[in-house]
Formats: structure tokens, C-alpha cells, sequence
């Protein structure tokens, strides 16, 4: 969804701007334990997330991690999160199913994480969260 077809804010974003890398870790080219040790040693990054998170832990799982354990200790070192997507945001609708999931905010505390609601979100909002997060939250 982030990286729709036609969405050419976030294309410039990503990939016209030099400071600013795109790594994701369910469709990375590069996979497995050297992606996830390089994602792990970033710092000052902004971790963006979409989906839900599941209560069960069994359910999500990235090498050795749980998908919760994971986005937790990349937010510790994150300059900043943004939840994508009303599944993020707060669980979406399977926040009431069997999978009872809950939203990013949710998991991480301590720090804040800028939310763009939708399903799917807009583009241009997630553009603007993305720029609102690199600016640390001022009006510019």
C-alpha cells in the first residue's frame, strides 16, 4: 500500500532524495539474517509500520524475532515511528476477530508515533507524516 503505483510523493521521498533509504522487511531483494542484522545496526531512522500487530506472537515472526519484539527494538533506535493504516493505527478490524491484534502505539511506549488513519491511507497523508516525523513534529 505505501508504495502504490502512482504515488509520486512518496516515490520522490524514497527514492530521489539521497539522505532517505527504503528497506522493508517482508519485500527486501536481500533477505534473511544479513538484511535483518543490517536493519538491527541502523540508527536514526524513521520506522514506519503497517499492519497490525497480533496479540499472539506465534503468528508474526521475522528470523528469530517475534514481529512485536522486532518493531519494538527498532523503535528504540527509531528518530521516529509513524503507524500507517487504520490496522496499525489501532488494530483496524481484526482488533475484535480471532487474531485480536492492536495498533502500533499500543506496543511502543515512551515515545510518540505520528498516525496516518485510512484503509487503505492516503498517499498524500502519509507524505505529510513522513515530512511532519523528519521535522520532529514542527509546524514548518
Amino acid at each position: 500500500m505505501i508504495l502504490k503505483a502512482g504515488c509520486k510523493g512518496i516515490e520522490g521521498l524514497f527514492f530521489h532524495s539521497s539522505p532517505v533509504k527504503f528497506i522493508s522487511l517482508l519485500s527486501e531483494e536481500k533477505c534473511g539474517k544479513d538484511v535483518l542484522n543490517e536493519i538491527l545496526n541502523l540508527n536514526d531512522f524513521i520506522l514506519v509500520v503497517e499492519g497490525a500487530l497480533p496479540q499472539d506472537p506465534s503468528l508474526c515472526r521475522i528470523g528469530d524475532f517475534t514481529c512485536n519484539d522486532l518493531i519494538q527494538k527498532l523503535a528504540e533506535k527509531a528518530k521516529a515511528i509513524v503507524a500507517v493504516g487504520s490496522c496499525a493505527v489501532n488494530g483496524g478490524i481484526l482488533r475484535e476477530s480471532d487474531a485480536n491484534s492492536f495498533g502500533v502505539k499500543d506496543l511502543i511506549k515512551g515515545k510518540r508515533v505520528y498516525e496516518v488513519l485510512g484503509c487503505p491511507a492516503s498517499d498524500k497523508m502519509i507524505v505529510a507524516a513522513l515530512y511532519y516525523a523528519l521535522s520532529g513534529g514542527q509546524n514548518g
